[in-house]
């Protein structure tokens, strides 16, 4: 977060580029083991990624309150 409470830019091109990545690699390791890998698939995959990228900065977000 930023001073203002804002997102700073890194913090949101990390929001997106990690779980894209995470995403992406999940679905080559998809490929690999199968045949093919749909575009639902993939979306999955960095969806599910995203997510758990955004729960876990909110729970450490948590924590940081609460040890403050």
């Amino acid at each position: 977060m930023g001073t203002d409470g804002g997102m700073r830019p890194g913090d949101l091109a990390s929001g997106i580029a990690r779980p894209a990545l995470s995403g992406a690699m999940r679905a080559r390791q998809t490929k690999k083991e199968r045949d093919r890998v749909t575009a639902k698939q993939v979306l999955g995959f960095v969806a599910v990624a995203a997510f758990t990228t955004w729960l876990t900065k909110q729970l450490d977000d948590l924590v940081e309150r609460k040890l403050a």
